[in-house]
C-alpha cells in the first residue's frame, strides 16, 4: 500500500474516533444538564509552555519561570536540562510566552575523522536549543475549552548538532480539551514546517525543516491539589521531503559502523567500516513519528511543580523518560479584575479540586 494511502486511512480513523468521543461527552452533558447536575469544571486548562508547568494564570500581567529536568533517550543516554521561560497574560483571552531548553551533558556525533572511529559520541557541556515563541488565544463556547496557537522559533540552537533548525521555523494548532467532572478529552490538531514546534514538551534527538501535519488525542485527569495525569497518542505526518538535524546518528549504525539501512527510510554506508552519513539528510519520511506520551504534572505549592513524562516513539523507536521540578514567580495583575475573574479565583481557592 502507497505511502499517501495509509496515511489518509490512519487519518480517517483518527477523526471518526474523536467524533465518536465528541458525540458521546455531548450526549452525556446534554443527559446531566436535563437532570439538574451542574457538569464539574478542570481547576484549569493543560498549560502553554508544558515544558514549565504551573507558567500560566488567570492574572493578567508578566509571568517568568524556570523548569530543571533529569532525561533520559534511549539513543543518547542520561543528560539534564534547564527550560527558562517567559509569559505575558494581556487578558484571560490572549497571552504570549517564550522559552529556551539549554542541554547540559548530552551526547552528539563525533565529526572530528581523527577520533570519530574510536569514540563515535562525545558529551557537549552546554548546547541551547532554538527559542521558541508562542502566541494564545483562548475560546471557551459552552463547555469546550479551545485554544488557538501561532507559534515560531528563533534559530538559536546549533543545527549540525541536531539542537535546532538553522532558520526561522513556524506551527499553527487547534488544542481542544472538553470535560466531564475531573476527566477530560484533548484533541489536538495543527501543521508547519519543523517537528521542534511539535510535542515540544519531549526531547528529541532531532529538529527538521519541512511541511508536516500533526494530530493528537488523548485523556487528562485532574486529581486532587492540581495534580493532574495526560496520556496521548499522537500523529506527525510530513508533507514532501525534509532536512533533518540529527543529535546523533541511529544507534544501530554507531554500534555497528556497518551497512545498515536506516529504519526511516534513509540508506546506510558502503562498507563494514563505513562511518555515519551527514546529521543534514534530505528524505521524504525521515522524520515521520507517532507514539504515546504520559505526563504527570504535581503542584507542591503556588511556585513549585514536579513533573514528569514517558514518551514512546513507535515510529523512531526511541524511549525518552523526565523528572524535573519547576519554580514559578508569579506575575501581579496591573488592572483590577473583573468580577467573573475574582469568583474563579475564589472558587479555585475554596474547592482545589
Amino acid at each position: 500500500m502507497s505511502f499517501p494511502t495509509i496515511w489518509l486511512i490512519r487519518s480517517g480513523f483518527l477523526l471518526a474516533s474523536c467524533a465518536s468521543v465528541a458525540v458521546s461527552v455531548g450526549a452525556h452533558a446534554q443527559a446531566t444538564a436535563v437532570a439538574g447536575i451542574a457538569p464539574g469544571r478542570a481547576p484549569q486548562k493543560i498549560q502553554n509552555v508544558p515544558r514549565v508547568p504551573g507558567l500560566s494564570t488567570v492574572l493578567e500581567g508578566l509571568n517568568a519561570g524556570v523548569s530543571y529536568s533529569a532525561v533520559h533517550g534511549s539513543s543518547v543516554g542520561w543528560y539534564t536540562a534547564a527550560t527558562p521561560a517567559v509569559n505575558y497574560t494581556f487578558s484571560r483571552r490572549y497571552s504570549a510566552d517564550a522559552s529556551t531548553s539549554i542541554y547540559f551533558n548530552r551526547l552528539v556525533e563525533n565529526t572530528d575523522p581523527a577520533t570519530a572511529t574510536a569514540q563515535p559520541l562525545v558529551k557537549e557541556p552546554v548546547n541551547p536549543g532554538d527559542t521558541l515563541i508562542g502566541f494564545h488565544a483562548f475560546f471557551e463556547p459552552g463547555s469546550l475549552q479551545d485554544t488557538i496557537t501561532a507559534a515560531l522559533t528563533a534559530p538559536t540552537g546549533d543545527k549540525t548538532k541536531g539542537f535546532g533548525a538553522g532558520q526561522v521555523t513556524y506551527d499553527f494548532s487547534n488544542h481542544m480539551e472538553r470535560y466531564v467532572n475531573q476527566l477530560g478529552f484533548v484533541l489536538d490538531v495543527g501543521g508547519g514546517n519543523s517537528a521542534g514546534l511539535f510535542n515540544d514538551l519531549v526531547n528529541k534527538d532531532y529538529n527538521s525543516v519541512g511541511g508536516l501535519a500533526h494530530f493528537e488525542a488523548g485523556l487528562v485527569y485532574w486529581l486532587p491539589h492540581r495534580t493532574y495525569i495526560q496520556a496521548v497518542a499522537y500523529e506527525q505526518l510530513p508533507l514532501g521531503s525534509q532536512t533533518v538535524y540529527r543529535t546523533v546518528p541511529r544507534e544501530e549504525v554507531v554500534r555497528s559502523r556497518g551497512p545498515r539501512p536506516f529504519e526511516d527510510g534513509g540508506e546506510g554506508g558502503g562498507g563494514g567500516g563505513s562511518t555515519p552519513p551527514p546529521v543534514p539528510t534530505t528524505m521524504t519520511t525521515v522524520n515521520e513519528d507517532n507514539g504515546f506520551t504520559t505526563f504527570v504534572g504535581i503542584p507542591l505549592t503556588d511556585y513549585i511543580t514536579l513533573s514528569g513524562y514517558y514518551n514512546r516513539s513507535l515510529r523512531q523507536h526511541v524511549d525518552t523518560v523526565s523528572f524535573g521540578m519547576t519554580y514559578v514567580i508569579r506575575g501581579t495583575s496591573r488592572k483590577r479584575m473583573s468580577m467573573i475573574d475574582k469568583a474563579l479565583r475564589e472558587a479555585e481557592g475554596a474547592n482545589p479540586h
